[in-house]
Order: C-alpha cells, then sequence, then structure tokens
C-alpha cells in the first residue's frame, strides 16, 4: 500500500472525516490502525476525481482491511479497485500488505481482473516499449527524491546521485522530444504522459529543454494528449526558473511554507480550480505533510 499513499472503506463504521480522508487514512496506516486506514481510503475513493486515482485509493483500502485481518473486506475492495481500472496486476502481487490474502482461492481471480484492465490499457496506445522505459525512469526519479520527502535528512551523496540522474533523463527525454514530439497519452498512455511531464519538470538544468516543451505540453493539454494540471507545473516551474512571478502557485521556497511570488495571488485558487488543483491552502498543507518534519 505504501507504494500508493490511497486508501478504502470497509464496512466497518465510517471515521469522523477531515477535509483529506486520503491523508488520514495515510496517517492511520502509519500508526498501524488499520480498521480506520481502511475506512478513510474507502472514504477518499468516493470522492469525486478520476477513476485510476479512485482505484489506488480502493487498493490501499484493501490493504488496510487485509491487514485487519478482514479477508472479505479486503476482496470487496480489491474488486472496487478493479472496476475502476486498476491495471498493475505486479503491483498486487508484489505488495506485502496483501500477503494474507494470497492463499484465498478468490485470490487468482482479484489478479486477473487487473490483468485483463492492463491488456485493453496497453492496446489503447502506440509505443508500450517506450512508455516502459519512461516509467522506469520516473522510478528511478522517485527513489532518490524520497530521501528528501518527509523530514528525512539527503547527503551530499544523494544530491549527487540526484543530480546525475536529472542531466541523463533530461539527455534521454531531450531525445524522445526530438523523434516523437511530446510523448502524449495517444502514444504512451496517460501514465507514461504524466511520466515524461515529471521528467522535463526535474530538467532544470536545462531550462531552454524545459521552455521547448512548455510550448509542446500547451498544445499537448490543448489536444487532449496531457493535463492542465501538468501544463500548471511546469509553467510554474519555467516562470520562478526565469525570476518571474508564477501563475498558480505550486512551486514554494525552501521552507515548504513559502510559496514563490505569485502574479495576480487574490484570484489564484480561480486559477488552480480552473486545473484541477486543490485551493493554496489545502496545497500548502499537503506540502508540509509530504516535505515537512515528521
Amino acid at each position: 500500500m505504501s507504494r500508493f499513499a490511497v486508501v478504502v472503506l470497509l464496512v466497518f463504521a465510517f471515521p469522523a472525516l477531515g477535509a483529506d480522508p486520503a491523508a488520514e487514512g495515510q496517517a492511520a496506516y502509519d500508526r498501524k490502525d488499520w480498521p480506520a486506514c481502511a475506512g478513510f481510503f474507502e472514504a477518499a475513493a468516493s470522492l469525486p476525481g478520476d477513476r485510476l486515482g479512485q482505484a489506488n485509493r480502493y487498493q490501499a483500502a484493501a490493504c488496510c482491511a487485509a491487514l485487519a485481518g478482514k479477508r472479505d473486506e479486503a476482496f470487496r475492495l480489491l474488486g472496487l479497485s478493479a472496476e475502476r481500472g486498476l491495471r498493475e496486476p505486479k503491483h498486487l502481487t508484489e505488495d506485502t500488505d496483501l500477503a494474507s490474502l494470497r492463499d484465498d482461492p478468490r485470490w487468482p481471480g482479484a489478479v486477473a481482473a487487473v490483468k485483463r484492465n492492463e491488456d485493453a490499457f496497453v492496446k489503447s496506445f502506440k509505443d508500450p516499449a517506450l512508455r516502459a522505459e519512461i516509467l522506469a525512469m520516473v522510478e528511478e526519479d522517485q527513489a532518490i527524491r524520497r530521501r528528501f520527502m518527509g523530514g528525512n535528512t539527503a547527503t551530499a551523496e544523494d544530491r549527487e546521485k540526484a543530480i546525475a540522474a536529472d542531466e541523463r533523463h533530461t539527455a534521454r527525454m531531450k531525445q524522445i522530444v526530438q523523434a516523437h514530439g511530446w510523448p502524449g497519452r495517444s502514444l504512451v498512455g496517460e501514465d507514461g504522459a504524466k511520466g515524461a511531464w515529471l521528467l522535463v519538470q526535474h530538467a532544470d538544468r536545462d531550462r531552454a529543454f524545459q521552455k521547448q516543451c512548455l510550448v509542446l505540453l500547451e498544445k499537448a493539454a490543448k489536444a487532449g494528449e496531457a493535463s492542465g494540471k501538468e501544463l500548471a507545473y511546469l509553467t510554474d516551474r519555467v516562470a520562478v526558473g526565469e525570476g518571474r512571478k508564477q501563475t498558480y502557485g505550486v512551486m514554494f521556497k525552501g521552507d515548504m511554507v513559502t510559496p514563490e511570488p505569485i502574479e495576480d495571488e487574490e484570484h489564484v485558487d480561480e486559477r488552480r480550480k480552473a486545473v484541477g488543483l486543490p485551493s493554496m491552502a489545502e496545497y500548502r498543507k499537503q506540502m508540509q505533510e509530504m516535505y515537512g518534519p515528521r
């Protein structure tokens, strides 16, 4: 479950919900309160949002149910996750939180349902090999950056590894963009396109390339090949990198409390809402939970 930071609600009584049940679910997971964890994550999965996000939260809830010893609930939640389009059977088979379910006769069927989603998804875009390559780079990117999160103390070696990985990924992304243009959803799938954006977001040592990609990403977003959120993040990344005010307020100073200067700050929440971002107050809280001391 820890790969996804997502959750569900069992047939346990619903806990009292705060503004962010997914965050509450992660907190319950961290303190090993499995019934509350499952409840919060299921509540989060029931909120409006993209189906894949809901699927991940249902899987997280299933993990908590399994850890609570509630097999029937865990399989119910896995079924809801598959219905919402969960498509990574490898994560099911490798997730240690689900280990208690693997001797159950229902387990092969649960995995098969997710595998069917994966097979259908792979047929929906043009270049599965390129998608796999992009996702592998993202996996390396995130593994390194986890050392900088949650109050962890990153070493000089960690920083050197991050720089080296960013430079390597940027060089490869330049080749991909030159060959294909922006790698959008129809080429590498939704997760592959998001991964391409993330790698470019971290290409800060090549601002010219970021600006080139920003132009391509804007066109891709208009064509439905990328999301408005991704465009917002790269827009602000480039602006702040050039010493200009940001538009959406996604870039924060090193303290992770204070946003970089924002153009027309009075109306920033309206712009954020238009692209599917939470309010600045909610976003500031998320940044602190992710990067602040624990």
